[in-house]
């Protein structure tokens, strides 16, 4: 007699990890982030241009901001990412342990705060610039721009470096909590 309701289920699929050799976490594409940043500061000092596009950038900047945060506060959950479920039995959780979105006025409230927050910084970095750009100019340095763009670069590529090293030690850190480490 053929029963296969107890036979054993096979196991489901392992859930894909993060490649290292990914395109945007790969020392390549860091690299040229970091020379596109330093190039864009060197060439294009904001605080050269008009005032109606330089409050259309900080102002459409803040506003992108505050639309991408609506849009998370109201559909929590949906944009991936580590806490996701790992199989369809835990997509059918109870509604109690699952994200739930932010009412209205909260929501409102949490995206205008995040556009002016960008916004106002948007606007303190090109102040910095050209403050930045003066001092330099005052000392006699010749060509500041070239080197607020190797500062720049040099900044984006530290950054780099921290969230390189932070995504390495926290892989770590998952890889001891799943199991005994052993060491020869």
């Amino acid at each position: 007699m053929d029963d296969t309701s107890a036979a054993p289920r096979p196991p489901a699929p392992a859930v894909p990890q993060r490649s290292e050799s990914t395109l945007v976490g790969s020392w390549p594409f860091h690299l040229l982030t970091a020379a596109v940043t330093g190039v864009v500061t060197a060439r294009m000092p904001m605080h050269r241009w008009s005032r109606p596009t330089r409050w259309a950038l900080h102002g459409g900047t803040g506003a992108l901001v505050a639309a991408g945060t609506a849009w998370v506060a109201r559909h929590p959950g949906q944009l991936g990412g580590e806490d996701q479920p790992e199989d369809q039995a835990d997509q059918q959780a109870e509604p109690a342990e699952r994200p739930r979105p932010l009412g209205a006025a909260s929501t409102t409230a949490l995206a205008l705060a995040a556009g002016a927050l960008v916004a106002g910084v948007s606007r303190g970095g090109q102040a910095a610039d050209g403050w930045a750009e003066g001092w330099l100019l005052r000392r006699g340095v010749r060509r500041p721009r070239v080197w607020l763009g190797v500062a720049a670069a040099g900044a984006s590529l530290g950054m780099s470096l921290v969230e390189r090293r932070q995504d390495a030690r926290s892989r770590e850190a998952r890889h001891h909590l799943d199991g005994p480490v052993l060491r020869g």
